[in-house]
């Protein structure tokens, strides 16, 4: 008895060593490893929810969302009252699309821990890729309230009132981002769509300028500064910041369509591709910049109907959805 007690012991000391260099070599973005060491760490202490915990958050940093969720699944198991368990399977859930699920955990997270503005922040985007935009503004208030220092509940407050058409809340909302984190590219470059859309198009060039200048490798924001430049009459840079950009992988197409190498049907027959949601988003994309670069050439009736497109295929949440909307406000016409 006694023995097998000091055994149990040791396993867990050792599964302890295991988890502390797991959790050092994920710090480093070393997952492979860091998997490798919660592995054996479960497997000397197979009821160590925090070490399930974190397999899953390694796995989900390398894009498996499925194991990811198993791993959070059996860290609930082992720890129901666990809150953030319940907020890394929400956002496990959240990256694949399932936004009924990601609210519920999101949810029971709150109910665990209502003084953690992450939940609230995660549930509001889920709303908001659920085309609830009230509720989503009500979570996103309530993470502010919670910590209103937080640059990025603002981004995603504003980014709620931008869909909705109300350009001046928006901009308000980027705003206090970008006083409190004046590096949130993000900030800066939602807050550039936004004074676009609300008509003022040289305050929209700045803020592209300056979330190129953080950011210039990012081929949508390139695609963004470009369509604002032309709409100051301004030349394009393309051909520069281009080459700053990894013309291999999507939107690289785009990109050569706005250079005038590619063609729009072209454009979308590379947005293929065999994974269904990332197809989605790049057909998305496809339609939308190609209706855009459609509106520069004068072609009204052809942006119109390429933005209708965006605006009715686009998954909720995209940029490209709601600047579609905004793009048809501004053209007089009526989905």
């Amino acid at each position: 008895m006694c023995g097998n007690i000091k055994g149990k012991s040791k396993g867990r000391n050792l599964a302890a060593y295991y988890s502390n260099r797991a959790a050092a070599y994920h710090e480093q973005g070393d997952n492979d490893r860091a998997i490798a060491d919660y592995n054996e760490a479960i497997r000397l202490d197979p009821e160590r929810a925090k070490a399930f915990l974190d397999r899953g958050i390694a796995f989900s940093d390398k894009g498996d969302n499925d194991r990811a969720i198993a791993d959070f699944s059996e860290a609930i198991r082992l720890d129901p009252k666990r809150a953030k368990a319940f907020l890394a399977r929400g956002i496990a859930f959240g990256d694949k699309g399932d936004n009924d699920h990601a609210i519920a955990d999101f949810s029971e997270a709150i109910r665990l821990d209502p003084e953690d503005a992450v939940g609230f922040k995660g549930r509001g985007l889920a709303y908001r890729k659920k085309g609830d935009p009230d509720r989503a503004i009500a979570d996103f208030s309530e993470a502010i309230r919670l910590d209103p220092k937080d640059a990025t509940a603002f981004v995603g407050r504003g980014g709620i009132f931008s869909y909705k058409g109300d350009f001046e809340r928006a901009i308000a909302d980027y705003s206090e981002a970008i006083r409190l984190d004046p590096k949130s590219t993000l900030a800066y470059f939602a807050r550039g769509r936004s004074y676009l859309f609300a008509g003022s198009v040289e305050k929209a060039l700045a803020d592209f300028d300056q979330a190129s200048a953080q950011a210039p490798k990012n081929a949508y924001i390139a695609l963004w500064v470009d369509i604002v430049s032309r709409r100051n009459n301004l030349p394009s840079r393309l051909a520069q910041t281009s080459s700053r950009i990894d013309m291999t992988v999507w939107p690289a197409p785009v990109i050569r369509l706005f250079m005038d190498q590619t063609t729009p049907a072209a454009v979308l027959a590379a947005a293929d591709d065999p994974d269904a949601t990332r197809k989605k988003g790049q057909v998305c994309a496809a339609n939308f910049f190609s209706g855009e670069l459609s509106l520069t050439k004068g072609l009204k009736d052809e942006a119109t109907r390429l933005f209708r497109l965006a605006a009715s295929d686009c998954p909720h949440g995209f940029n490209e959805r709601d600047a579609a909307n905004a793009e048809l406000k501004a053209l007089g016409v009526v989905r």
